[in-house]
């Protein structure tokens, strides 16, 4: 390969792995080796001015580039203002292999600065400058991967995009997001780890990049067969927090030719600030969700359920829509608890959260309100419309095998209370105690069934 001269600290070399090519010279030397074909110097406070143009005076017109221990949008911002040709980054193998590269491709461009021999433009990183921003200011995972999807599509055109997440087992991906022709099917597809282009970018954790994906064994055709799409390349980039992969960025199909080093540089560029944005969206959508969810059922708890019902009732009046209420508490629960444990108790809660969850509408809310009490919140549905559910629910309930899996066979009942706002009660306490009321009216009588409030 080319001989490069690489100006650099004691500390930045054992970065870097010596290599075939690679002339090591002081930080602040003025002049490289005779016969180097370009150089790299370290991005160091005070660098600049006079000892930059001498050096590029040196090289004779051969590629300038900068150097640093990791990438990120403020390394490549302040190479870009310093006028490098290339940048490079240790923190990833085969640094001699993309020097090469970048040497070649900067070789073939215009001198002037600014094009790190990747054609990143100003304006490019002034996207990345953007998403790096914006990135801080999103908590929401869903809201934050609609802008880093729409800025890679300005960044590097193609024909499609996506963003893969590892799911909690870390035993398969599923699509977060996709952009472009034939995607709608891919939002209900997983990926499993280490299969295809990436899962095995998100096992391994490198990136891929393939332009006749026919001729790699890891493309894996089932998901064009699925989705009627041709892939013909991909660029595929690990998304790395904490040191942990937590998916993957694809692009596929890249406009006007194939995909290069310098696409790669762009995308790893984007991709490690998103990874950590991504994560600690994450992390807090799962603390907040704490605040808000019953840990047993996984439904929400009776915070949430207050804050919930103020917040429809609003809608309601506003809308003059009506609201329902369902109240429901289990038949028999002590019983379970008594005759098998607490354990027991606890395993016929989350199934019965379950049937809930697998009965109700899409818009319908659910919570556990305490012991073995459950509401369900009806929008936009009158009484008539909640005697249906409920009574949809109560046979659920009934023709339930509980404790199954823990080879028994426990059968129980629920008892159940309707309110409906406005007939009945106008704030969230008065939906609650109305429906509670007409439950217990069933409870004295034979249990397991539905009345509405009075």
């Amino acid at each position: 390969m080319a001989r490069v001269a690489v100006f650099a600290s004691s500390r930045l070399r054992r970065s870097l792995r010596d290599g075939e090519g690679l002339r090591f010279v002081e930080a602040e030397a003025d002049a490289p080796p005779k016969g180097c074909q370009g150089a790299v110097v370290e991005l160091r406070p005070g660098l600049g001015g006079e000892r930059l143009d001498a050096l590029r005076a040196a090289l004779g017109g051969a590629p300038l580039g900068s150097v640093s221990r990791s990438t990120s949008a403020a390394a490549l911002q302040r190479s870009v203002a310093l006028g490098f040709d290339f940048h490079v980054a240790c923190d990833r193998p085969g640094l001699q292999r993309e020097l090469k590269a970048r040497l070649q491709v900067a070789r073939a461009q215009p001198r002037g600065g600014g094009g790190f021999g990747l054609a990143v433009t100003r304006e490019r990183l002034q996207i990345l400058t953007d998403i790096v921003k914006t990135a801080n200011s999103i908590l929401e995972p869903d809201k934050l991967i609609d802008v880093i999807m729409g800025k890679i599509q300005v960044l590097i055109p193609s024909e499609a995009w996506s963003i893969l997440l590892v799911d909690e087992t870390r035993s398969y991906l599923s699509f977060a997001l996709a952009l472009g022709d034939k995607s709608s099917p891919l939002a209900k597809l997983k990926v499993k780890m280490g299969e295809g282009i990436a899962g095995w970018v998100a096992q391994s954790g490198e990136s891929l990049i393939v332009n006749d994906v026919h001729k790699d064994p890891r493309f894996a055709s089932k998901f064009d067969h699925q989705t009627q799409f041709h892939t013909r390349s991909i660029l595929c980039a690990p998304l790395v927090s904490r040191g942990r992969s937590i998916g993957v960025v694809e692009v596929l199909n890249k406009r006007g030719g194939d995909f290069s080093q310098a696409d790669l540089e762009l995308l790893m560029t984007l991709v490690e600030p998103c990874a950590i944005a991504i994560e600690n969206a994450q992390l807090f959508q799962r603390a907040e969700q704490l605040t808000v969810t019953d840990d047993l059922t996984r439904l929400f708890n009776s915070r949430y359920l207050t804050l919930y019902l103020e917040r429809e009732l609003t809608r309601c009046r506003r809308h003059g829509i009506p609201l329902s209420l369902v109240f429901l508490d289990l038949d028999g629960f002590k019983a379970v608890n008594d005759l098998y444990g607490h354990l027991a108790g606890s395993a016929t809660l989350t199934e019965v959260g379950r049937i809930l969850a697998d009965t109700v509408r899409e818009s319908d809310t659910l919570a556990r309100y305490g012991g073995d009490e459950f509401v369900v919140v009806l929008p936009e549905t009158p009484s008539s419309g909640a005697l249906v559910i409920a009574e949809r629910i109560r046979k659920a309930i009934e023709a339930h095998d509980f404790l199954a899996e823990q080879g028994l066979s426990v059968h129980i009942s629920a008892s159940f209370g309707i309110a409906c706002f406005p007939d009945h009660a106008q704030t969230p306490e008065g939906l609650v105690q109305k429906a509670d009321q007409a439950m217990y009216r069933v409870k004295e009588a034979n249990k397991n069934g539905v009345q509405v409030a009075r």
